[in-house]
Parts: structure tokens; sequence; C-alpha cells
């Protein structure tokens, strides 16, 4: 893949007004990752192999396919491991080379594209048919920090240069988990934040605020594996089991239960089955 061809901000917006003149119905989309970089500000990234784009709702995705298709755009198949982990609604491409990302909702089979993101984006083309909006640069760090690709710390450590309020992006951090059904994408935000400070040395306000969620969750997890389906522990079984107190096995338990993945019984404490909605390919 690293012998794609790359395209900058003429050929990204000439494509999109493309699309625009084709549309006889409204399309709402938004640009997420290095396209949405290279728009925001060329000299940050001046190029990008795909054009990632993501719809929230199912009948502008439908028109925005019809319309890539009607201009030459056809469906990749071999992708790879590294875009299959993207989890895209669609891939499609044009002879040049340009590669559409569509996803629907969720980015990257990982974060929901929330209320907040839509809000902080920043218009770019508004037209009868057709708007786009550019995610902003808080949203493209958090995208970045669980796409798990190789260019993505280059990018993060980019975006860092930008004045980031990260005061913004924990507070996005509390929504997905509310989205998500619970803070296991957390994992992948710190392993991330770590590989950023070893490569790059640099540290962020960020690193605190996963770490006490990564801390949290490994916490519960640890008393997870220790949980059964079909046959309940009791608190003081489990407690043994952990080492450590009543008390922090309660604790634990109370943020399992939380978000569904535990409950008590007249037997003891299960473990229920359930996960949440990050998808780590």
């Amino acid at each position: 893949m690293s012998s794609r061809e790359r395209f900058g901000r003429d050929y990204i917006e000439a494509e999109l007004r493309k699309i625009s003149d084709q549309l006889q119905t409204e399309v709402e989309a938004y640009l997420i990752g290095g396209g949405a970089m290279a728009l925001h500000q060329p000299s940050l990234k001046d190029t990008t192999k795909d054009i990632d784009l993501v719809v929230v709702d199912e009948t502008a995705l439908s028109r925005l396919m019809g319309v890539l298709d009607e201009l030459g755009y056809e469906e990749v198949t071999d992708l790879g491991d590294e875009y299959d982990r993207l989890g895209a609604r669609h891939c499609v491409r044009n002879d040049a080379g340009c590669q559409f990302d569509v996803f629907y909702r969720q980015i990257a089979d990982k974060l929901f594209f929330s209320d907040g993101m839509q809000a902080r984006s920043q218009q770019f083309l508004s037209s009868e048919y057709f708007s786009v909006g550019l995610v902003s640069f808080e949203d493209i760090f958090l995208f970045k920090a669980v796409a798990e690709r190789p260019d993505d710390i280059g990018d993060m450590a980019t975006l860092v240069q930008t004045d980031l309020d990260f005061d913004v992006i924990a507070n996005e951090l509390e929504r997905q988990v509310e989205l998500l059904g619970g803070e296991f994408f957390v994992t992948v935000v710190s392993a991330s934040l770590e590989r950023l400070d070893e490569s790059e040395g640099i540290q962020t306000p960020l690193d605190d605020v996963v770490r006490e969620s990564y801390q949290r969750y490994m916490k519960g997890y640890e008393l997870r594996i220790q949980l059964d389906e079909e046959t309940p522990k009791s608190l003081s079984e489990l407690a043994a089991e952990l080492g450590v107190s009543d008390e922090e096995t309660e604790r634990r338990y109370e943020y399992l239960n939380q978000y569904g993945f535990a409950e008590r019984t007249s037997e003891g404490i299960r473990d229920t089955g359930k996960h949440d909605e990050f998808t780590r390919s």
C-alpha cells in the first residue's frame, strides 16, 4: 500500500466538489484523518493516500455511495490487514488511485462519531445538497490514538504542535465510555500515548487522565477473569483469589456492574458475558 499515490488539498477539494455537483438530495459528511489535516492546515500534512469520510445517516450513506459509483469509484477488496482493521463501511478507489474510506457512525469499529465531534467540526464545503465538515484536531488526535496504524503516532506528534485542548479530549473520552459501554478502548489510547512518549519524547496532559482510567479498567479486568458465567463465586472467595480485601473486591465488582459485565445473585457474583462495543481486530 505504501506505493500508492498521495493527494493534496486541491485534489481532495476537487473530488468533493464533483460529488456536490452530482448530488440531487442532501448529504452531510465529515472529513477525518489525514484528509482533514491537509484541508485544515496543509503545512501539517500536505498529502494523504485516502479521504476518510464519516456519515451519520443511513440514507445519506446510500446516496453518497451512489454518486461515488457514478464518478467511477469502484469497491476495493485487496485492502490488506491495515485497512481491514479500520472497519470502514465502504472503501472505493478511482483510476487515479484516490481512495475514499467511508464510515457510518462508528470510526474504525472503535469510536462513535458523537454529537460533540459533530459540533466541534469546522464547515469546509456547503452547497445546496452537500455539506462537509472538518473534524477538529482534538478528535483527529483521539481517532489516531485508537487506529493502531504505523503512521498514526507521527501524526499525533504533529497534532500536539497545534496547541490541542486536552480538556476537550478528556471530556470526549468520558463520552465515548458512555457510548461504547466500557473503558476497554482506553487501553489502546494508553498504549498509543506510551508510544508517543517513547518514539517522539512527547508527554501530554492527557496521560494522567488515561492512566487513571487504564488502572481502573485493569483492576476490574483482574476481577473479571476470576468470574464464571455459570458458577457464581462469593465476595470473600474472589478476594482471596485476587489477594485483596473484601472492600477492594466490592469496589471492583461495582465497577464491572455499572457496565453490566458482572452481577450479584443469591449464590454470589457471576460474569454476564456482556462486552462493550469497542472492537480491536
